[in-house]
């Protein structure tokens, strides 16, 4: 991000879809970026009514206390998002439970006294649930974040689930703390030999939105706007981002635009707001839907990858598929989800009202999804840009497992 339309862009397009707030992870407290960053987006969401928090990047910040000129610089700001009159302080990774003494001193210096709800995986609560306990010997939390709970853990063949969710909030809540329950898609990174994996998402998204209505938990944290290097951006790239990594971001991102998975958030962030457990598109919209899929097939041979680093690890966890979610108006009847893959249909389902998903293999060549009245109009279509292939040569020589996101409209 290098200027004030930039900033006002990503403000203005969360705020549209509901959006409350940004959770700024902040990696480098010192670096000159992160300073110019953050001077364009507070600006941006002063002007805008928008609110922003950090998210203290444990994996990188070497000391709890090295956050506290940037913290101290930032927090007063009008547009700094505050519950209850408190500014919000969250983390991401390491530097958690372990370092909880050099926590507690970092924190017991900062005034106003922050709303810390940190995300503590180094604690057990990575792969297990938070207890009752662990609340009681970390007492200057207020609440705590489970990342990780976001998607099936690596190597799991099965869908997402909420059961150490709906454990974390009970234990929480037990302790007067909160929850805040994240969402997000899949991931996809394929840069060096270290950071080159794939996390299977095929349903991830609308079953995850579904457990937080679910669930009701405190707060949701969407995972991410904008992260291009791990596939599971919903929101803008813009080019300061992948210009670097010798243009490897910019390869697995190009063709690869996220933002119709962003009319699934305008329904689910509504009705997160009056608690309801059914989610239906705005006023007047009779549906909002989209469809994804990864043009290269699991079994695709990348021996000849544009950058030497062969498939990704994990990706015998992806599916062939194509995953479908569709949100109909309260009252709809009579509509059908068409699936058409490789010039053939391998799917129709009738919709109802509310939230639906479906998933069906996908088959080499193009991917189209239909919806069509009982009447047999078509109410709405979309058409993948890229076909599904067994060659590299489909994605530019690169051995991309990204995803395809395409709107039904």
């Amino acid at each position: 991000m290098s200027n004030l339309s930039q900033a006002l862009t990503d403000v203005t397009q969360a705020q549209s879809l509901g959006l409350t707030a940004f959770a700024l992870n902040i990696q480098q407290p010192d670096a000159w970026w992160t300073h110019t960053t953050l001077q364009l987006l507070f600006a941006a969401a002063a002007q805008t009514g928008f609110k922003l928090f950090f998210s203290m990047d444990m994996s990188t910040i070497t000391s709890p206390q090295s956050f506290v000129p940037l913290f101290n610089e930032y927090a007063a700001s009008a547009a700094y998002y505050t519950y209850n009159a408190r500014p919000f302080l969250s983390t991401f990774r390491g530097g958690g439970a372990s370092s909880y003494g050099a926590w507690a001193s970092a924190l017991s210096a900062l005034h106003p006294s922050p709303f810390f709800v940190p995300n503590f995986d180094d604690w057990a609560g990575t792969n297990s649930a938070f207890t009752p306990e662990f609340f009681q010997g970390y007492p200057i939390l207020d609440g705590v974040m489970a990342w990780e709970t976001a998607w099936p853990a690596p190597g799991e063949t099965g869908n997402v689930s909420a059961a150490q969710d709906e454990a974390n909030i009970a234990a929480a809540r037990g302790a007067g703390n909160v929850y805040m329950m994240p969402v997000s898609t899949f991931q996809s990174k394929h840069m060096d030999g270290t950071n080159n994996w794939f996390r299977r998402g095929g349903l991830t998204l609308p079953l995850r939105m579904a457990q937080v209505l679910e669930c009701g938990p405190d707060f949701v944290e969407l995972l991410t706007w904008n992260d291009a290097g791990e596939g599971h951006y919903v929101g803008n790239i813009w080019p300061e981002a992948i210009g670097v990594d010798n243009g490897r971001v910019g390869a697995l991102v190009d063709g690869y635009d996220h933002s119709a998975w962003q009319g699934l958030f305008g329904p689910f962030i509504a009705a997160m707001g009056i608690g309801s457990a059914e989610m239906y598109p705005a006023p007047g919209d009779a549906y909002v839907g989209a469809f994804w899929y990864r043009p290269l097939l699991k079994g695709v041979d990348c021996e000849g990858d544009r950058y030497g680093l062969g498939k990704p690890s994990g990706w015998e966890d992806a599916e062939d598929v194509v995953s479908v979610a569709v949100v109909l108006s309260a009252g709809s009847e009579g509509v059908s989800v068409k699936v058409w893959s490789g010039g053939g249909l391998v799917g129709q389902f009738e919709a109802a009202a509310g939230l639906n998903m479906y998933q069906v293999d996908a088959r080499q060549g193009r991917q189209v999804v239909e919806l069509v009245s009982s009447s047999g109009v078509l109410l709405g279509k979309g058409v993948g840009s890229v076909d599904v292939s067994d060659s590299i040569e489909g994605t530019g020589g690169v051995c991309n497992f990204n995803y395809q996101v395409v709107g039904i409209a």
